[in-house]
């Protein structure tokens, strides 16, 4: 099926660093390895024939794109008081900016079939509160 990528691997880790009673330094670490997404693959001849993707019937879900492979990485300031607590943190998503396929599609105007990767390397910052 499209799903069969035949195996995943996650690895997670992190620490807390305390600093004082109330303030922590938090750094977390996930790596992800997993078999490339399958695939049909498209017979172009027909599809610039068409107008649109035409894929080889006999061969549904054959192919397999590259391994995807993915590492995050997190840091983190919490401070904690009585009634409240507050976190800022820093998520870096794909730190290594690996280019990961996401699918391939055929585009009639340029009659070829393009490969659409999925995100690069993604930043994300955020302030939270719990009460």
């Amino acid at each position: 099926t499209k799903f069969d990528t035949g195996y995943i691997l996650n690895l997670l880790g992190g620490k807390e660093f305390s600093l004082s009673e109330n303030k922590k330094i938090i750094i977390d670490l996930k790596a992800t390895l997993a078999g490339g997404r399958r695939y049909t693959p498209i017979d172009l001849e027909a599809s610039n024939m068409n107008g649109q993707a035409v894929f080889i019937p006999d061969q549904t879900f054959a192919l397999q794109h590259k391994p995807y492979f993915r590492t995050d990485f997190k840091i983190t300031f919490r401070l904690d008081r009585p009634k409240v607590s507050q976190e800022v943190f820093l998520n870096v998503d794909n730190v290594f900016n690996i280019n990961n396929i996401f699918a391939r599609y055929y585009n009639p105007l340029a009659q070829d079939i393009v490969t659409i990767n999925q995100l690069g390397m993604f930043p994300i910052f955020q302030y939270r509160v719990e009460f």
